[in-house]
């Protein structure tokens, strides 16, 4: 009787589980029979994450789950559960009772077609491991108005006692049915892998009669590489929803081929494990991937050594990828203080982000001057990268430096700006940058420091700031530059250093316009500075060739032949120079046959691009 279930009454108790599931919360919770259960333990369950029953079913625990399996979860749709129950009528005798044999009762939650009456499928879901419950169903999540005869008469409310013995958690990998995925063992990590990320797991495929189609042990893959030929699908799609640690099996359907004349793995188990999930990060100091550190062995504790923290570091091995590189003179352990610039900037930046016990794999790409240590023999690079196998072996604790009094404070600052000057001078730009940002990012915490010290700390902000600016447009990177830059001048507006600094990220950023903008507000305040006029000067030249080749692109575009030569006439501005500002005749001529293409081109941007025209000209 409990595995017999008439379509009709199926569709009913969906239809009435849907609209009543969307109107609970506006019912009185204290109803009589079909209302939701109201006892304590339910209103407990609920808070604890269960999910709401419907209207029609009530819920008594009978045997609470211990506190100690409670993170488990409980099961879901989809999920193969094995249970013991016992169904009675409300009313009446007992129908069916699984302890009889001794043999405990498996089914699929939700499975299409359903294997068992609707009101098991959301009992089960809301239950733990090792749980007993009694459930109160009402006939439409029942068997409805058309029973199961002989022992289930029409309209008939059950009872179920249900106690949860294990489930399987299962997942449809493709959502044909094909290739059905089953967790074994959860998995004790956090994170699951990404697509391109490098993971260690050991994998067995086997036909149906049990002989070994493929096995690999402790394989160091990259998820998404088509390694697998005909199941690398099924194990790039397991593997993106596994945790570390976790074993799953993947059972294929009898029609599973992945060509229709290889039918090897119909009917096959593919048995996985995911044994480590590398982490990769992007340690460098312009986040360009130049420095990408990979744990191999994760630290203990949640610590990191913080700025000046004397660290034990040992340096296993330096390769290209492949074999070691040339005049490498370890294994060797380093003792140095974080920021000082004592080693390089490939160990000065991972090690600040290693924990204690980390093992980790630096690459380098460029290898220098990142790896540049003379310690280690690292002089000549020639290989175009660089890998250096890394263990933090321990490091100092100190204190926070945010916690010290105003004037160890104030010293603390101005000792780490010291520092970051002298390593600007020793051309190590990077290193120097991210020390000036430390000391902004500490001294922008501070609000409670008095007297002397603050008004100090208030000026070596601003300073700090375009030292980092300096430091990072000597490393090319433009729009950071004008970031800070920009955060300066909001506070002092006519600040030199910062318009001059600014100018030049924008002409690095081939933005013209503002560069001269600026570079004008440094000339009003000294027409002397002789940087400023020699960056005016080679501003105005890059914007006179983008001129004449942006016009010659134009005049390609509408089959023109235009003469290489200086359209600017005598004694006008350069800085006024531009395209839409040539000769009346050539902007008539681009006008004209903007317009007459228009006919056969997109009818919106032709318009925009005709009005855009216009209206930079004034001459329509």
């Amino acid at each position: 009787p409990i595995t017999v279930l008439a379509r009709v009454s199926y569709c009913s108790a969906m239809a009435d589980h849907r609209v009543e599931d969307e109107e609970a919360e506006e019912h009185d919770e204290s109803a009589g029979e079909e209302g939701l259960q109201t006892n304590d333990d339910a209103q407990d369950e609920y808070s604890r994450g269960a999910p709401r029953l419907p209207w029609g079913i009530t819920k008594k625990v009978l045997w609470e789950a211990p506190v100690a399996i409670w993170e488990e979860g409980r099961p879901k749709a989809g999920d193969q559960v094995t249970i013991h129950f016992v169904a009675r009528l409300q009313d009446g005798p007992e129908v069916q009772n699984s302890r009889d044999k001794d043999q405990p009762f498996s089914f699929m939650i939700d499975q299409s077609p359903r294997e068992v009456i609707v009101g098991m499928d959301l009992a089960a879901m809301t239950m733990r491991r090792t749980e007993i419950a009694e459930f109160k169903i009402a006939p439409r999540f029942a068997y409805d108005d058309m029973g199961s005869a002989p022992l289930v008469p029409p309209g008939a409310t059950m009872i179920f006692e249900i106690e949860l013995l294990s489930w399987e958690t299962q997942e449809d990998l493709f959502g044909d049915g094909l290739a059905i995925k089953t967790v074994v063992k959860a998995g004790d990590g956090e994170t699951k892998p990404m697509r391109g990320q490098e993971v260690i797991l050991n994998l067995k495929c086997t036909d149906r009669k049990g002989q070994v189609l493929e096995e690999h042990e402790h394989l160091t893959h990259k998820v998404g590489d088509p390694l697998f030929g005909p199941l690398s699908r099924a194990v790039v799609t397991s593997l993106l929803a596994m945790y570390e640690g976790e074993r799953a099996t993947v059972a294929f359907g009898r029609y599973f081929a992945p060509t229709s004349t290889d039918r090897r793995y119909a009917k096959a188990t593919l048995e996985l494990e995911l044994e480590q999930v590398f982490e990769s990060r992007d340690v460098s100091a312009t986040q360009d991937k130049s420095l990408i550190k990979k744990v191999l062995r994760k630290g203990k504790g949640k610590q990191f050594p913080r700025d000046t923290s004397k660290v034990k570091l040992h340096i296993e091995a330096a390769s290209d990828g492949n074999a070691a590189l040339y005049g490498f003179s370890g294994p060797k352990t380093l003792e140095f203080a974080l920021g000082n610039g004592d080693v390089c900037d490939a160990l000065e930046f991972a090690a600040i982000q290693m924990k204690a016990g980390e093992r980790a794999i630096l690459t380098c790409m460029p290898p220098l001057p990142q790896c540049l240590e003379l310690d280690l023999g690292l002089v000549n690079i020639q290989a175009p990268q660089a890998q250096l196998t890394v263990e933090l072996l321990s490091f100092e604790s100190i204190a926070d430096p945010a916690g010290l009094d105003s004037k160890a404070f104030l010293s603390h600052v101005r000792a780490r700006k010291d520092v970051a000057g002298d390593l600007y001078k020793r051309h190590r730009h990077a290193l120097a940058a991210e020390v000036y940002r430390r000391i902004v990012e500490l001294s922008a915490g501070r609000s409670d420091l008095q007297g002397e010290a603050s008004t100090e700390v208030e000026k070596l902000r601003p300073v700090c700031q375009l030292n980092q600016a300096a430091c990072m447009l000597k490393l090319n990177q433009f729009s950071r530059t004008r970031e800070l830059c920009s955060e300066v001048l909001r506070v002092d507006e006519g600040n030199v250093k910062a318009l001059y600094r600014r100018a030049s990220a924008s002409f690095g950023l081939d933005d013209y316009t503002a560069a001269l903008r600026d570079l004008a507000k440094v000339l009003e305040q000294g027409a002397s500075n002789a940087h400023a006029r020699r960056l005016v000067s080679q501003v105005k030249e890059a914007q006179r060739q983008y001129t004449k080749d942006a016009r010659k692109t134009a005049a390609r575009m509408i089959g023109e032949e235009v003469a290489d030569e200086d359209d600017v006439s005598p004694g006008q501005d350069d800085a006024d120079v531009d395209l839409v500002e040539r000769p009346e005749t050539f902007r008539v001529r681009v006008l004209a046959k903007l317009a007459a293409l228009s006919a056969c081109l997109p009818v919106e941007p032709c318009a925009r691009l005709i009005g855009l025209r216009a209206r930079r000209s004034n001459q329509s």
